[in-house]
């Protein structure tokens, strides 16, 4: 009796452990079902429906950092660059594994905003997780380029051509007028 009692008295206290794991799975999955979504309507220029689906994903999911760094990206392209830079630091705070993205868009966002020290570590943050990032050395390249640094803007431009980025040559022409190759 006393086993059958305890074995009952076991089962009831795991209960909303087992509830909460596959409840948190459930959860995750409709998340990242906004998040597509999210994405589907930002792709296509409907800022407004993007955002109410990633809004709509950090409720179901107030710990899935993809929905704030989707949020963040709704805000950056809407020239919200505060609401963009605390979004992205709350996906950098959530982030399961480091997102690289969202230290490169961070730092763009800083640097926008005149915090170009900030915004300079966050693109440092990037490249220390992935050495071979083209954003974040594309980003560095064009601040360089606009510091009139020429030596150190064309290192990265070289650097991000050899890991595969495409530059576009009118940007390619507009960065050796501004800060020629030395």
């Amino acid at each position: 009796m006393k086993i059958v009692w305890l074995t009952g008295l076991l089962l009831m206290l795991m209960a909303p452990m087992l509830y909460t794991t596959a409840g948190a799975k459930e959860v995750r999955y409709y998340a990242k079902e906004e998040v597509a979504k999210g994405w589907d309507f930002f792709n296509a220029g409907k800022l407004d429906e993007a955002k109410g689906r990633f809004e709509q994903a950090t409720v179901i999911d107030s710990s899935y950092a993809q929905a704030y760094y989707g949020l963040a990206q709704v805000y950056a392209a809407q020239e919200k660059f505060g609401p963009a830079a605390n979004l992205l630091r709350k996906t950098i705070e959530l982030a399961e594994s480091p997102m690289p993205e969202a230290y490169v868009n961070l730092g763009f966002v800083l640097i926008l905003q005149g915090n170009d020290q900030e915004g300079l570590r966050m693109y440092d943050k990037a490249l220390a997780i992935d050495p071979m990032n083209k954003e974040a050395h594309i980003n560095l390249a064009q601040y360089y380029c606009n510091q009139l640094d020429g030596k150190r803007a064309w290192e990265h431009i070289r650097f991000s051509q050899k890991v595969g980025a495409d530059i576009p040559g009118e940007q390619l022409d507009d960065m050796r007028t501004i800060c020629p190759e030395k």
